[in-house]
């Protein structure tokens, strides 16, 4: 006997049967009804609902093992010294429990001992010390004759004399501030103190032409780009070059492009139709002819993010000092001549600071209110731990990244075919460091010495664009001159603010016991500011604590390109634009300082020096003669960078063109460099 669910189904499977033979077109008669069987009479199904009655009842898992809490037994206390000189009490064991110390003495001496206060201990932190040198020099003076004109080429040296002479004035133009690191075998106290007093007596340096702000204490905070404060620091994908903005957005929709393809797990139906792989896929240069002499990019990148060492509560002892110094300058020298080809394009230049000092604590929003301690009085730390350094403790960063290159180009140009891209510049020069350190954090931090925080960035450009374009025949259809960039962004942020207060006596006698190897006691931990805490966490350091972190950021460009383009015999058409790009050059100093903490009381034995200073230069020559700058108020510095022979001779302007004379050679010396540069 089947059931209801079996014979469902079975039903179904032979009302499938009967369909599949009646789409077949298979005839099927009936007999007739003398020859039918009669129905079985089945009867209606039965239900049973079966009941099913266990006598074992399933109980949890016991391992028959049988465990009884017990309390941790109390730690020894030494009491000896205590009842030394008491004869009533004989001799006696002097380390054991506590709950085995007797409770009454005769003569009506008493006293009682609570159970013994464990001593706990911490690993000390360590020092760091990292010093990164990144330098990148590239001589890219390409010489490129594509045509017969003859055309003869000022020498490459001339730029380049020109070239340190005006980053030699830049040195000067800059803070007169060492960006020396200091030794660091002994204190920098001496340092630190010398490097606040010349923050105080920083002023503009008067050089006719260039534009300075000074910005001292106060004033040094928020954002400020270019001498002004603003709310919001300029965006660097803003600013760029016209040519670095068309190649990101070809970037950006190469990659939109890319979302749409197949995946590639998804196989291509006509797939090695195409040809090999490889094949004609090299290079593929846009319609017309294009010539790029300029379009360099360097980039000094820096990136510091530390949270070594903080506590809510500071000890010194000796003085703290407090500095943050950003100084920026920024030199731009453009010259050219180019026949009728029109003007260059507008440069700029950016000096963007940021000094900013923020709390710890979450901000609480408008109509909100602060949150509430708990109910009751709180209590005071039961226990304590102590670690210390003999010694100084060290939080050292020192970058410095140099950039050097020169980019002068000569080239004499005729274009014989129907597709022609020829690069001469566009370079990339790239240092980029980024250091990431995370250490610790105590509840009470006591130095014996000073605590010095030094957070200093320095950041130079100097880009020299004379190019000199001449054509015979017909007019390049896109000439691109100027439209560089110098851009200096600089950023010190400091999350976690200190209030400093006279020296506190409870906190002095702690710092001169843990001198001489002594410890701490009630009349510390249990000083107000550290209720609620149940174990306090204490750093001892005998010497001093000392966080420098410096940046040192230049970028030295010279593109005094010279093209000639032979354009006689050619022949304007469809897809035939000419494009020649002599300037479009973007250097970049980039770096940032982010330093993270809690807010701190710190109670000062001796003097507290803090200082902020933003110095911002910008020197743009567009018209002078690259050796005739005005310089009635150089400094004296200036004697030691223009010395002489560090600038060559004043060459008049006519030796600066581009004239026709013999071909002294009719390939380049250098024929790899002209192919893949």
């Amino acid at each position: 006997m089947l059931d209801k669910v079996t014979e469902m189904v079975a039903h179904m499977i032979g009302i499938f049967h009967t369909t599949i033979e009646e789409e077949r077109m298979r005839d099927s008669y009936q007999k007739i009804a003398a020859q039918r069987k009669a129905e079985p009479d089945t009867g209606p199904l039965r239900e049973t609902s079966p009941t099913m009655k266990s006598p074992f009842q399933l109980e949890d898992f016991n391992p028959g093992v049988q465990y009884a809490d017990q309390a941790t037994p109390a730690a020894p206390v030494w009491y000896g010294p205590f009842l030394l000189g008491v004869p009533q009490l004989g001799p006696m064991n002097y380390w054991q429990p506590a709950e085995l110390l007797p409770r009454d003495i005769e003569n009506n001496f008493t006293f009682s001992m609570v159970q013994g206060r464990p001593i706990l201990t911490l690993d000390p932190p360590g020092s760091v010390v990292t010093i990164t040198y990144q330098s990148a020099y590239l001589s890219d003076n390409d010489l490129l004759r594509l045509s017969d004109t003859g055309t003869v080429f000022v020498d490459p040296s001339v730029f380049e004399a020109q070239l340190q002479g005006y980053q030699a004035i830049a040195q000067v133009i800059s803070a007169p501030l060492s960006m020396v690191l200091p030794p660091l075998g002994a204190s920098v106290h001496d340092h630190a103190v010398a490097l606040h007093d010349q923050i105080s007596t920083v002023t503009d340096p008067g050089f006719t032409g260039a534009v300075v702000t000074v910005l001292h204490g106060s004033e040094a905070s928020g954002v400020v780009e270019n001498g002004v404060v603003v709310e919001k620091a300029t965006t660097l994908d803003d600013v760029m070059p016209a040519y670095f903005k068309a190649q990101t957005e070809k970037a950006e929709a190469d990659a939109n492009d890319a979302l749409d393809a197949l995946p590639e797990w998804a196989a291509d139906p006509f797939q090695g139709l195409q040809g090999a792989v490889g094949e004609n896929t090299l290079f593929d240069p846009e319609p017309g002819h294009a010539v790029v002499a300029g379009a360099n990019l360097m980039v000094n990148q820096t990136s510091i993010t530390f949270a070594w060492l903080d506590a809510p509560v500071i000890v010194v002892m000796g003085d703290v000092i407090s500095l943050n110094i950003i100084t920026q300058v920024n030199m731009l020298v453009e010259q050219g001549e180019y026949t009728g080809l029109g003007s260059a394009l507008g440069s700029a230049t950016y000096n963007s600071a940021a000094i900013t000092l923020q709390s710890s604590m979450p901000a609480v929003g408008e109509g909100a209110s602060a949150a509430q301690g708990p109910d009751g009085p709180l209590s005071f730390p039961m226990n304590w731990a102590v670690t210390r350094i003999d010694g100084d403790l060290l939080n050292v960063n020192y970058v410095q990244q140099y950039s050097f290159v020169t980019d002068h180009d000569r080239a004499d140009i005729a274009f014989t075919s129907a597709e022609t891209y020829i690069a001469l510049g566009d370079n990339t020069v790239i240092n980029i460091t980024s250091l990431l350190e995370i250490g610790y954090g105590y509840d009470m931090i006591i130095i014996g010495g000073h605590m010095i925080t030094i957070n200093q960035i320095n950041q130079l450009n100097v880009l020299i664009d004379s190019d000199h374009v001449t054509y015979g025949g017909a007019l390049p259809t896109t000439f691109s001159a100027g439209d560089n960039l110098l851009f200096n962004g600089a950023s010190i942020s400091v999350t976690g603010l200190d209030s400093y207060q006279a020296m506190q006596g409870n906190f002095a006698t702690a710092a001169q016991d843990l001198a001489v190897g002594g410890r701490i006691d009630e009349r510390v931990t249990h000083d107000g500011v550290f209720e609620g805490i149940d174990i306090l966490r204490v750093l001892y350091i005998s010497g001093d604590a000392t966080t420098i972190n410096m940046v040192d950021q230049t970028n030295i460009l010279g593109d005094s390109d010279q093209v000639h383009l032979a354009l006689d015999n050619f022949q304007t058409g469809a897809g035939a634009e000419i494009t020649v790009t002599t300037g479009s050059n973007a250097v970049i100093n980039l770096a940032s300082i982010s330093q993270f903490g809690v807010d701190s009381t710190v109670s000062v034995g001796g003097a507290v020096y803090s200082d902020a200073l933003i110095y911002q230069a910008g020197f743009v020559d567009t018209d002078a003669n690259p050796l005739g700058v005005a310089m009635p108020a150089l400094a004296a510095e200036a004697v030691v960078f223009l010395a002489d022979g560090m600038i060559g001779p004043d060459a008049p302007p006519d030796d600066m063109s581009i004239a026709p004379t013999a071909i002294p050679a009719t390939h380049s010396p250098d024929v790899m460099q002209s192919m893949l540069a």
